[in-house]
């Protein structure tokens, strides 16, 4: 029941009014006691189940020693045994799973990937109790349990993959409510990265996706900050901070390059749109109010790269009959061509499908890959 309430329950970033977001937040914390008091029964069942099975293999060894000192001679049976006919009544057998290590270490890891959704939702409303989350997570003890799980089940990186989202998300959450500054956000967002950083080994393209997840959370928890009290900040903080954007946004590509180059990764049309749009936000800050050097320097080459992975992804999810990720990077490709001087396409796919472009170009102001410029030169084409 629990699973189903989180993975039912609705997209923070779609919400619509504060009573959708309180009924959310009410059922994750719902999921998050369905989660808690499955793990208490499945820890007392495991704890029984190896009592049992102590006691069974002593008195099986028991047995087995009386039958082979007491039993007498028999003769050997020439004829075949009576057959057993069934039973003409039918009846019901019930099949109960036995508890084990692993399906308890999926629970605690239920367990904090609720939290760390409940974290997510806060820092999107920038209001709301922290304080509790901090305090279930030591008084459950919540990740002692999942490293001995870990340790149990040979699953060491998963756990530090679950505890690197919790800390990242939980930075976040805490930045939007200011009681974290940027370079201490910046510190807990490595901090939690660090046991994962093992790029020679780490052989999971999800996990490369959901570090570069965390990279585009702080740029954009950080400039909206920053769009925020921009006129406190002195032109040198601006200059600072956008080589702190920078820096992290090149992270972002670069996971999502390792990502992309595992033969067990799925997806891969998404992983290259996102890839295209990671150079668009690197673009963007070459212009105000960062006026990054390196970034306006560039411009010509992250739009170069932007078109590269946008034509990739849209010829991968042509492969893999992917309509949608085909139609968006499609549309990317051709706003890319056109801010870089030919229009052509994109006034092609205008003629026949003006309203899912507009949607596309709206959709990419909103993420910060276009900026008022570009959509000026759009708008000179009629596009937008």
């Amino acid at each position: 029941m629990a699973e189903c309430i989180t993975e039912a329950r609705p997209n923070p970033d779609l919400m619509e009014d504060e009573d959708e977001d309180e009924d959310e937040l009410q059922l994750l914390k719902e999921a998050l006691g369905f989660f808690e008091s499955c793990a208490k029964v499945q820890e007392c069942k495991l704890t029984e189940q190896g009592k049992e099975n102590g006691a069974d293999a002593r008195d099986d060894m028991e047995i087995d020693h009386e039958q082979v000192a007491d039993a007498p001679e028999r003769p050997v049976l020439l004829s075949k045994p009576p057959i057993e006919r069934p039973s003409s009544e039918d009846g019901w057998a019930t099949v109960i799973e036995p508890i084990t290590h692993t399906t308890l270490m999926d629970t605690f890891l239920a367990q904090i990937e609720t939290l760390t959704s409940i974290c997510g939702l806060l820092s999107a409303r920038a209001a709301g109790d922290l304080d509790w989350i901090v305090a279930y997570r030591c008084e459950e003890q919540l990740e002692t349990n999942l490293l001995e799980g870990a340790m149990a089940t040979n699953r060491r990186q998963e756990y530090q993959a679950a505890l690197a989202r919790y800390e990242c998300a939980l930075a976040d959450a805490s930045f939007s409510q200011d009681r974290l500054d940027v370079f201490e956000y910046e510190r807990v967002l490595t901090q939690a990265q660090e046991p994962l950083q093992r790029y020679g080994t780490l052989k999971d393209p999800q996990l490369f996706c959901d570090l570069a997840d965390a990279e585009l959370v702080f740029r954009a928890s950080v400039e909206r900050f920053s769009e925020r009290v921009i006129g406190s900040i002195p032109g040198d903080g601006l200059i600072r901070t956008s080589i702190m954007l920078w820096k992290h946004l090149t992270k972002a590509l670069e996971m999502l390059t390792a990502a992309s180059k595992l033969s067990n990764a799925t997806n891969l049309p998404r992983i290259h749109l996102r890839r295209g749009d990671c150079e668009m936000l690197r673009r963007r800050l070459g212009f105000r109010p960062w006026s990054c050097n390196v970034a306006t320097t560039s411009a010509p080459t992250l739009l170069k790269n932007a078109d590269i992975y946008y034509r990739g992804a849209a010829r991968l999810a042509q492969i893999e009959s992917a309509t949608d990720e085909e139609h968006e990077a499609c549309v990317k490709e051709a706003i890319v061509n056109a801010l870089a001087g030919d229009p052509s396409k994109l006034r092609l796919r205008a003629e026949t499908e003006i309203q899912s472009v507009q949607a596309i170009i709206g959709d990419s102001v909103e993420e910060g890959l276009l900026v008022d410029d570009d959509v000026q030169r759009l708008g000179n084409l009629n596009v937008c």
